[in-house]
């Protein structure tokens, strides 16, 4: 399990946050094409007007949602051990970061 040091520590990881800016710009643009219509993306009544909204902000201000969504896949993954998290395949990246867009998109409340 990586330590609360070495999850800080991944918030600065250049190459980590690149990785999750861009499954957070994929993630944007699955929800902009109305492609989310499956799990993990909810499929209540009104869920995909927030995604919507959110989708528009990540491709306003990638960086910065990217940022967040990083802080979101290491929460995820605090049960993982640093290889582990750094060496994830870009699937598994994508994949945690489709699951925290209707959390970050206000969907789950």
């Amino acid at each position: 399990m990586a330590t609360l040091i070495e999850l800080r520590n991944l918030m600065n990881d250049s190459n980590l946050l690149n990785k999750v800016t861009t499954a957070v710009i994929i993630s944007a643009d699955t929800v902009m094409r109305a492609a989310d219509t499956a799990a993990p993306f909810s499929q209540v009544a009104g869920n995909h007007d927030k995604r919507v909204t959110w989708a528009k902000t990540a491709f306003e201000n990638p960086v910065s949602e990217g940022n967040k969504f990083l802080m979101s896949v290491l929460a995820s993954n605090k049960g993982a051990t640093l290889a582990a998290i750094t060496g994830a395949t870009d699937v598994d990246v994508q994949s945690n970061v489709d699951e925290a867009v209707d959390l970050l998109s206000g969907v789950i409340v």
